[in-house]
């Protein structure tokens, strides 16, 4: 590198104007997003939940009525202040702890690999969802918004 080069350098600015207008567009459009993301966030209280296996519907409660099970499949357990869901399918099983007093869902067991279900937040408002890949099960708020889903099936 020729000396003149290296005047250029040490002579030339760490940012040009450019430089900081692109910069300046990246971190706004960061913080719409970031904004965008968690500020219409549906956090109406949790009012039930739905099971789904493979698109189809198999269990559907509602906090303030009975348990409806739609499919052989399941099996379920009232104690006093819970409901246990039990889910046999041909790819396994998962059991679902419903509390009535708090009003969330949770996977407390699953028998396939990873168990990546049962590291799932319990669900406590319209908001969350439970996935398990390996059994195709969907757990996800009863009167969830149409409008605004978290994923896409």
């Amino acid at each position: 590198m020729s000396l003149k080069k290296i005047e250029q350098v040490k002579e030339d600015k760490g940012f040009r104007l450019f430089d900081l207008i692109i910069y300046g567009i990246i971190v706004l459009t960061v913080a719409a997003l970031f904004i965008a993301v968690f500020a219409t966030r549906n956090t109406d209280p949790l009012t039930g939940v739905r099971i789904y296996y493979s698109a189809e519907v198999v269990f559907e409660y509602e906090f303030d009525g009975e348990p409806t099970a739609y499919s052989d499949c399941v099996k379920i357990e009232e104690t006093e202040g819970a409901i246990t869901v039990t889910v046999t399918v041909p790819e396994g099983k998962n059991v679902l702890f419903i509390d009535k007093q708090a009003k969330t869902a949770k996977m407390t067991e699953a028998d396939c690999n990873g168990k990546q279900c049962t590291y799932f937040a319990a669900i406590s408002d319209n908001n969350g969802l439970i996935y398990c890949n390996p059994h195709k099960l969907r757990i996800e708020p009863l009167f969830k918004d149409l409008d605004n889903p978290n994923i896409i099936m």
